[in-house]
């Protein structure tokens, strides 16, 4: 039996007021929290969830 994940990359940039945004639609991402590891943050207009590894946010 062959099961299939969506393996999509979301993708965010960050604007010189230092907010993060989704590439998709260009919209802020909100905070929801973080673990020791990552951010996880959520667009409210995808309604998508956004993991971000925090050793790429210290760049």
């Amino acid at each position: 039996m062959v099961t299939q994940v969506s393996a999509e990359i979301a993708t965010v940039y960050r604007l010189f007021d230092g907010n993060l945004h989704h590439a998709r639609c260009g919209r802020r991402l909100i905070v929801q929290g973080w673990s020791t590891e990552e951010l996880h943050c959520y667009c409210l207009t995808c309604v998508e969830s956004v993991w971000l590894p925090l050793s790429v946010l210290n760049e």
